[in-house]
């Protein structure tokens, strides 16, 4: 097995077992070191892969985030449902936890302050100019503004919206913030 292909395995490993350890004790009740046990790696390896037990939540939400977008280029339009469904599926995804949600964040700005790429932000925009550009065509997205321009809008929304919910005290849930944001975007450039 190349290096690269056993890294990958690895840090596959590490997700996979903090995902099941999280659905049954919880994100709050599980420990690295459970992780690593489960995971059949020593806990010096998870730390070469992960500074935090943190990181694995922002890995998740971009896993998660990256297969749903791909899944929608792959569709037919209407797109704005499908977009709306979108982001409440990844916010009720992350609902369960503000305090963590909130430490992940920071650690995930701090570690993409001055990184290329912002650290997967473009990735994130990029992936979604597609769905514009088809939404364009199909006459549903307004044509005077850019689809890449559309594509930093709703992932500068999504960030804004998760900052905002993260550190206050709201009773509505991520999901539900997340799907109001959006539909004042979504109105501004729908046809």
């Amino acid at each position: 097995m190349k290096r690269e292909e056993k890294k990958r395995e690895t840090v596959n490993r590490i997700i996979d077992a903090a995902l099941r350890l999280f659905s049954e004790k919880g994100y709050e009740a599980t420990t690295v070191a459970e992780i690593t046990e489960a995971a059949g790696v020593a806990k010096g390896t998870f730390f070469n892969y992960f500074k935090a037990k943190e990181e694995l939540l922002v890995k998740f939400q971009k896993a998660l985030f990256f297969n749903e977008i791909r899944i929608l280029n792959d569709q037919p339009g209407p797109y704005a449902p499908r977009i709306l469904d979108l982001v409440k599926e990844l916010g009720d995804s992350m609902n369960d936890d503000r305090v963590q949600m909130r430490l992940a964040l920071q650690r995930f700005l701090a570690t993409s302050a001055g990184a290329p790429g912002g650290h997967g932000l473009m990735a994130k925009a990029e992936s979604m100019i597609p769905l514009f550009e088809r939404g364009q065509q199909s006459g549903e997205f307004a044509p005077g503004v850019p689809p890449a321009v559309m594509a930093r809008t709703a992932l500068q929304i999504y960030l804004g919206t998760l900052l905002s919910w993260s550190t206050g005290d709201e009773n509505d849930s991520l999901g539900d913030q997340l799907v109001l944001a959006f539909r004042i975007f979504l109105k501004g450039v729908l046809t």
